[in-house]
């Protein structure tokens, strides 16, 4: 039976259907539906119900009834049929998703935050098919203009920023990162903000400001520019450290306005300027009043892989193999990067994608060694040929794998430490303490890099001297209990007990919980000497958290004090990778064609974007 005889029954029985069912009611029987060819539906009724096959006929086959023509169907005098109407509950369901979708203020949110995650071009609002596609899609409800996001920015701008402000005065210990960036004749001084939530020991991170700098990026407006950063969101009373790179303008600031002593500086470069010039200048300065300094780890973890190891390997036998691997090595990675016909080789080859590495990241150029010395050297071998570069040699792959082998541990510290959610700065001491070993024992199996070790772990001594003597790095590590006291010597470890018992014994009630059992003190409570003194429900929580076991961070919630402690010293982080992840999305929205925004709403955008995971664009606008 073909379409239009199904429609013709299917209208037979809307006319006739009081007749049927007057006729099925008189006996009981099953009615086999011819509409659900191929497979034929058994429908049964009975003397008090025909509901069965008047609900599957209505449900199931109405489109057929809708899709045929108009009068297709006579009545008994001659009247056409009307068409029946769709179910009341498929049209209520519609209805209101029309509804969500039209209303103008869900068009303006959607559009927006669309604007902003993906790092729209403010272009995108002109476009005539842009604003088509929002118009076909809302039900005729018109897109924004591109003035009316400009405003709309300032707007969600503004309210986020308070809200980030109340968030940030509820914790109680705060940590900030600060780095340069520079892009089309343009410098910008990014910042984040990381801490600890009490309750869930979770990382939280937002970005504080992406503001421009003008002029040298000099030490004393680099300073200014930080102080007036933290005094914005009301954290200079609450921060432990900011974090930066090694690089020396940043270390020159916090040498000359750090609150600590400078001996930790002591081997920097002397640099002799104007009396005049810093007497000038005394006055704007005296105000600015910046907390310790946390260099780095993950830009001291590359230094010495990519400076001193680099250096070590350049000289003597050594030397010699590991430039001739290593320029072959390149040859192939510039191949593949500037040629298209090189990439469809080497996917004949191996099927797979070699990449060249950046130049400023050693792990970078870690994992595309791996990668080229984990094909079969005969593969590798037509690799070669196939590029036109010399051949690797049987010697040079072998230099290569143990080069891999030896440093893998080195490459692993490196990806730990640019980490952000589970890294605490309690993580560093354990993280440079096991790559000495491991380094120690990769010595007893090293054929050509034997020499080279040992540099190695003096670069590394020499510049995580300043971690090592920190007390906050200590105490962030006695705190965690991933390691808690078992990175140290038997004999620092009674030392370390103390501090952390005077350390947990000098916080403070907070939030309405009492440190001891009782706030009023005793007599006997007072005084400090003799056996049994002291604050006994200290000392003791220290010692069952250090005679404990369990390394995840729930335990805490057993040692209050100890809790605290930890919310204290690991709200720093140990590396400043977060903030270049700030930068990485300048590079989406600063470019030619959004050359126009200016530099507040240059910042803007961007903040906005880093910060909505945190502070959502829906909340911003409600509907």
């Amino acid at each position: 039976m073909d379409a239009g005889a199904l429609a013709t029954s299917f209208h037979v029985w809307q006319y006739r259907h009081h007749f049927i069912f007057k006729e099925l009611r008189d006996k009981n029987m099953t009615v086999e539906c011819v509409l659900c060819k191929p497979k034929i539906r058994m429908l049964s009724t009975s003397k008090n119900s025909t509901s069965n096959l008047k609900k599957h006929l209505e449900r199931k086959h109405a489109t057929m009834y809708l899709k045929s023509p108009k009068g297709e169907m006579d009545g008994p005098n001659g009247s056409t049929t009307e068409s029946p109407k769709e179910p009341r509950y498929k049209k209520s369901k519609l209805e209101n998703l029309v509804h969500q979708m039209t209303s103008q203020p869900k068009v303006n949110t959607l559009v927006f935050n669309f604007m902003v995650e993906n790092v729209q071009s403010l272009s995108v609002l002109e476009q005539p098919a842009f604003r088509k596609l929002i118009e076909g899609l809302s039900g005729g409800k018109m897109s924004m203009t591109r003035n009316t996001f400009i405003n709309r920015i300032m707007m969600a701008y503004s309210k986020m920023k308070e809200e980030l402000k109340e968030k940030l005065d509820r914790v109680q210990s705060v940590c900030t990162t600060a780095d340069i960036w520079s892009a089309h004749n343009r410098s910008y001084i990014g910042m984040t903000c990381h801490w600890i939530e009490k309750n869930e020991l979770e990382r939280k991170s937002a970005a504080l400001a992406c503001a421009r700098i003008r002029g040298a990026h000099t030490f004393d407006t680099i300073a200014a520019k930080i102080h007036e950063i933290h005094l914005a969101y009301n954290i200079e009373n609450k921060l432990q450290a900011t974090v930066t790179d090694n690089g020396s303008n940043f270390v020159k600031v916090f040498k000359e306005f750090s609150k600590g002593d400078n001996e930790n500086y002591e081997d920097d470069i002397v640099e002799f300027q104007d009396v005049g010039t810093i007497l000038d200048g005394a006055d704007e300065a005296m105000h600015l009043f910046l907390l310790p300094h946390q260099r780095c780890a993950s830009h001291a973890l590359n230094l010495i892989a990519s400076h001193d190891l680099a250096q070590v390997l350049s000289q003597g036998e050594t030397g010699q193999v590991y430039c001739s691997a290593m320029a072959k090595c390149f040859a192939i990675w510039n191949s593949v990067h500037q040629s298209p016909l090189a990439i469809a080789a080497v996917e004949d080859i191996e099927k797979m994608k070699l990449t060249a590495p950046c130049v400023s990241r050693w792990n970078s150029e870690y994992c595309a060694v791996e990668k080229m010395v984990s094909l079969p050297e005969t593969k590798l071998m037509d690799v070669c040929d196939s590029l036109g570069v010399p051949r690797l040699l049987s010697y040079e792959i072998a230099f290569l794998k143990e080069y891999i082998n030896v440093f893998k541990p080195l490459a692993f510290a490196l990806e730990l430490f640019q980490g952000e959610q589970k890294c605490f700065l309690g993580l560093v001491i354990p993280t440079v303490l096991t790559l000495k070993k491991k380094l120690c024992e990769k010595k007893t199996l090293a054929l050509y890099l034997f020499d080279v070790i040992n540099p190695v772990l003096e670069a590394i001594d020499s510049r995580f001297k300043q971690l090592f003597a920190s007390l906050d790095a200590k105490m962030a590590t006695a705190t965690t209990p991933q390691f808690r006291l078992w990175w140290l010597p038997e004999a620092e470890r009674e030392d370390m007990h103390l501090m952390l018992v005077a350390e947990a014994t000098r916080l403070e009630p907070t939030d309405g919980e009492p440190i001891g059992s009782d706030n009023v003190q005793s007599e006997d409570e007072f005084f400090s000497f003799g056996p049994g003194t002291g604050n006994s429900d200290t000392e003791e929580e220290v010692r069952r958290y250090l005679e404990g076991t369990s390394k995840n961070l729930s335990c805490l919630k057993y040692f209050q004090r100890v809790r605290k402690l930890f919310l204290k010293f690991n709200a720093i982080l140990p590396s400043s990778a977060p903030v270049e992840r700030l930068f990485s999305h300048n590079g989406n929205i600063l470019t030619p064609k959004r050359n126009g925004l200016t530099d507040d709403q240059f910042e803007q955008v961007l903040l906005l974007r880093y910060n909505s995971k945190i502070c959502t664009l829906d909340k911003i606008f409600p509907e």
